[in-house]
C-alpha cells in the first residue's frame, strides 16, 4: 500500500526488489538510459526483467532529470511514503562546498517536500571511513528547509 519514488536506481536492483514488497506504486527516476540498457543486457541477476519495460500496473520508469519531475510532483502536491535517494555517494572532502554538496541540498529539500509527514528518505551513507564526511551531510539535513530527524 506504499507509495515510493527512487531517485535514480539504473541499475534496476532497488526496484527489483521493491517490487517483491508489492507496494502501491513506484516511480524510479533516472538519468541515465544507456546505463539501464547495460545492465538489462548484463546485470539480470541484479535487476531481474524490471527493466525490460517502462511502465507496467506497480511501476513506472521516468527517464529524465529526476529535479524536473520532482518540481513538477511538488507542484502538483503529490506525496509519497518513501523516497529512496539513489543518486550519489556523500562526497568525501573538507568542506560542503561545490557542485555535489550543492545538488546534494538540492535533491535534498525537494525529496522532503514530497514526502508524507510520516514519510521517510532512505539513502546509502558511503564514506563510513570518513566520520568528517558523514558530519558534513549530517549537517546539511540540520539545515534543510523542512526539518527532519535523522539515525
Amino acid at each position: 500500500d506504499k507509495e515510493i519514488v527512487i531517485l535514480g536506481g539504473g541499475d534496476g536492483a532497488l526496484l527489483y526488489e521493491l517490487l517483491k514488497e508489492r507496494p502501491k506504486f513506484v516511480t524510479m527516476l533516472e538519468l541515465d538510459e544507456v546505463v539501464m540498457k547495460a545492465c538489462r543486457e548484463h546485470l539480470r541477476s541484479c535487476c531481474g526483467d524490471c527493466l525490460d519495460k517502462l511502465e507496467d500496473f506497480n511501476y513506472k520508469i521516468v527517464i529524465g532529470d529526476c529535479v524536473k519531475t520532482l518540481d513538477v510532483m511538488i507542484a502538483e502536491g503529490k506525496m509519497v511514503d518513501y523516497v529512496f535517494g539513489d543518486l550519489t555517494d556523500i562526497p568525501v572532502s573538507t568542506s560542503p562546498q561545490g557542485e555535489v554538496w550543492d545538488f546534494i541540498r538540492l535533491i535534498l529539500n525537494k525529496a522532503m517536500q514530497v514526502l508524507k509527514p510520516t514519510g521517510k528518505y532512505m539513502t546509502h551513507g558511503n564514506g563510513a571511513s570518513s566520520p568528517a564526511s558523514l558530519a558534513m551531510y549530517e549537517d546539511q539535513l540540520n539545515n534543510l528547509k523542512i526539518p527532519v530527524q535523522f539515525t
